[in-house]
This record gives structure tokens, C-alpha cells and sequence, in this order.
């Protein structure tokens, strides 16, 4: 089964890869180009969502057109909607 999120009218493809970048300091990565979000697949699963969050909210900001947004940015956003996801029940949306 193939893992995808749509933003903005873009299909990201998300994938697990083993030791990602070879370094601890890199918990995930987002390819615009390829429309592709990685995952180290060595997180446990509360940091592994929260890294999904982070890298989602850089493909936010990009698919509304805020190309050159910091890092800084991401990662606070990226915290505060962790968070409201986790905590709250959307199903009344659907």
C-alpha cells in the first residue's frame, strides 16, 4: 500500500527509509520536486509523528506559495499542529 497526503492539489508520496541522510540529526526530509516526504524509519512513534507534522508543514507553506519560509517556521507550526491534531476530534468535518 502506498502512503500519500494531498496538499494544496499535490500528492506527496511518504515513505519509510532505513537510516535516512545516515545521520541522527535528520528525522525526515521533503523532496518538492518529487512531491516526497521521508521518514527515518528508526523513530519511535510519537517523534515519528511529530515529524511527519514537521515535514507536512513545510508542503503546506510551499503549495501556498511560501517558497523561501524558515525552518524556524516550520518547527514552530509544525509543534502547534501536532498538537491540535493529536488532541482534537475532527470528525464532526466529514
Amino acid at each position: 500500500m502506498k502512503n500519500e497526503v494531498k496538499v494544496g492539489g499535490t500528492t506527496y508520496t511518504v515513505e519509510i527509509v532505513d537510516d535516512l541522510a545516515g545521520s541522527d540529526d535528520c528525522f525526515g526530509a521533503i523532496q518538492y520536486k518529487k512531491s516526497l516526504i521521508q521518514l527515518d524509519s528508526n523513530l519511535e512513534e510519537q517523534m515519528h509523528n511529530k515529524t511527519f507534522i514537521h515535514e507536512l508543514t513545510h508542503a503546506l507553506f510551499v503549495e501556498a506559495g511560501y517558497n523561501d519560509h524558515e525552518e524556524d517556521m516550520a518547527n514552530r507550526v509544525g509543534l502547534v499542529l501536532y498538537q491540535l491534531l493529536k488532541e482534537n476530534d475532527f470528525s464532526f468535518i466529514r
